[in-house]
């Protein structure tokens, strides 16, 4: 009685952690792959959720509201031959961006013949008052070049999820194409 039981937890247990990608191409130059069980987020959500000035080209969140992954770009003066220094000019921005960052990977890697700049971390924002807790995020974030615009890929959750988006997260930035 108890084989089945146990059989039946393992099979939800990896059903919950391998989450099935579904394309998306978002314009002429960038295709994304999300998990079949995100959505776009509404416009409300955005603007309570995240501050900018500039509406992302795709912001998509999970049912439970916690993990998200983003699109942005940016007309830039950055060209291809700039990535090692924007990849340089990022990392410092992301340090003053947080309390505190441990990088987990970093560098620049070619995907589907585009090369990237990536940042694969663990923040920490502290609390501003004794009533508030400390933000601790996972993050992989990719910069590329298409055209004279900078595309960014931002995959986020809160660390206590990390364990069961990694994965994903890697998958997800492993299929994104960008025109050259």
């Amino acid at each position: 009685m108890r084989r089945p039981f146990v059989i039946a937890l393992v099979v939800g247990l990896f059903a919950f952690t391998a989450q099935k990608l579904v394309k998306v191409k978002l314009n002429e130059q960038v295709t994304i792959y999300v998990p079949e069980t995100f959505t776009p987020m509404s416009q409300a959500d955005m603007k309570m959720r995240y501050e900018s000035y500039r509406i992302p080209l795709a912001l998509y969140t999970d049912p439970q509201r916690v993990v998200d992954f983003g699109v942005n770009r940016s007309y830039s003066r950055w060209q291809a031959s700039d990535l090692a220094m924007m990849a340089d000019f990022y990392q410092a921005s992301l340090l003053e961006l947080y309390d505190r960052v441990t990088f987990i990977d970093k560098g620049i890697k070619e995907i589907n013949g585009n090369s990237f700049a990536y940042f694969e971390f663990n923040s920490v924002v502290y609390p501003e008052n004794e009533f508030q807790d400390s933000a601790r995020k996972y993050t992989y974030l990719m910069y590329g070049i298409s055209e004279g615009t900078t595309y960014v890929f931002n995959f986020t959750c809160d660390t206590y999820v990390q364990k069961d988006w990694q994965e994903t997260a890697h998958e997800m930035m492993e299929a994104v194409k960008l025109k050259p």
